[in-house]
């Protein structure tokens, strides 16, 4: 009798525990298509330049001559960054419109009108521009005419900006869901409730989705059920995931920038039991406080407020701070390379092009300094605070400001 309970607790915790890694939902089927917002050539196809938010391309910026190719301006802030593929600049404004622009001249191809200002940068992928709205919804347009495909209504506001991978259209909502979608027909895949508002973008590798919340958690979401791997304490966040390799960074406000290993998943009791030996630390019965699953390694700063998405490129991981410094980090230990400061608040995520590392300041001033050494290497001046990530696609620099300007910089 005694060893059939046994055998019966064994079994009601054998199922338990597969519940709790698998759940019951299945396997999904694959999307309509394997369409992805993944560069090609010399083209910048969304936020961050790739799904994983590297921010990184070849290319030679010290080439840049500095001059004004063309300027696109608005009578209100633009507040996102060009998506640009081909001979097209597409690009989401504060004065309420979905813009595609000729990357030759400036000259307005199409404009849809939406609702209210957009804080959603637009993604290219297959014929179609994706871009979230104020409003609450998602849209999907015809890349060469603007006309809309589908929509998909969240729950609340979408400051998000979205990643097509393989297929799929992934973004966040202030209603505190991800949200999977198929990205040609709209179709919901998966949706997954953090702990709070989601106004970051996430990062998508080939396995997971990666997304922070303002409860101030990073979840990881398996792309397959759209059920949770591994969430990771944080602090509030100004920016977005990064991947590289296998490894994923994220910045926070109070000066720490973190690695985490995107394979490792939460398995059953063990947030129980770190919380009961951090519990006997707290009364001198043990001598250390396990880590915290996944981390690697972190780098703190004290007195710093990181800013943006790090950007990852030449085995370093690159940061700037609202007190002008950007920072270069070794990507597999995490010790300080070298940092720069700039004399103003960095207001942009950096972008690394080539062996130049591009940023952009609350003054208005674009820098470029040597991704390998932090030396100044020159500067271009904008008409207000620069509120774009600097996009470089085809040769040519594309960098937003808040007056509502849109610089292609030759």
């Amino acid at each position: 009798m005694i060893w059939s309970a046994v055998a019966v607790i064994v079994l009601g915790l054998g199922v338990w525990i597969g519940v709790a890694n698998f759940g019951t939902a299945r396997f999904l089927p694959g999307p309509s298509s394997d369409i992805s917002a993944a560069p090609v050539d010399g083209d910048w196809p969304m936020v961050q330049r790739d799904p994983g938010h590297a921010a990184s391309t070849s290319g030679n910026s010290a080439e840049l001559t500095g001059q004004t190719k063309w300027l696109f301006e608005i009578d209100s802030p633009i507040f996102t960054s060009p998506a640009v593929t081909g001979d097209r600049v597409y690009l989401s404004t504060g004065d309420s419109r979905i813009l595609a622009l000729d990357a030759r001249s400036g000259d307005l191809l199409w404009e849809h009108e939406v609702s209210g200002p957009v804080n959603s940068s637009p993604a290219v992928a297959g014929d179609f521009v994706y871009v979230g709205l104020r409003e609450g919804t998602v849209l999907s347009l015809d890349k060469d005419t603007g006309d809309v495909q589908w929509d998909f209504r969240t729950g609340d506001a979408i400051y998000s900006s979205p990643s097509v991978h393989q297929g799929v259209l992934y973004i966040g909502s202030r209603d505190g869901k991800v949200y999977a979608l198929d990205a040609v027909t709209g179709d919901e895949r998966w949706s997954y409730l953090t702990g709070g508002r989601i106004t970051s973008n996430p990062a998508v590798n080939q396995e997971v989705t990666a997304v922070i919340a303002q409860d101030w958690y990073l979840y990881l979401v398996d792309h397959r059920t759209g059920r949770l791997r591994l969430d990771f304490p944080t602090s509030s966040v100004n920016g977005s995931p990064s991947f590289h390799d296998n490894l994923l960074f994220i910045s926070d406000e109070r000066g720490v920038v973190r690695a985490i290993d995107w394979r490792q998943s939460e398995k059953p009791f063990e947030k129980f039991a770190r919380r009961v030996r951090t519990q006997l630390f707290a009364f001198g019965l043990t001598d250390s406080i396990p880590p915290l699953k996944g981390s690697v390694w972190g780098f703190r700063e004290f007195g710093e407020t990181f800013i943006g998405t790090p950007a990852v490129a030449n085995d370093t991981v690159y940061i700037g701070s609202n007190s002008g410094t950007l920072f270069a980090i070794e990507e597999l230990t995490g010790e300080s390379r070298w940092q720069i400061n700039v004399g103003a608040p960095i207001s942009t995520s950096p972008s690394v092009i080539g062996d130049s590392v591009l940023f952009g300041d609350k003054s208005g001033v674009l820098h470029s300094v040597d991704a390998i050494t932090g030396d100044p290497q020159w500067q271009f001046t904008a008409d207000a605070q620069i509120s774009s990530t600097p996009v470089f696609a085809n040769g040519t620099l594309y960098l937003a400001s808040r007056a509502g300007s849109l610089y292609a910089i030759e």
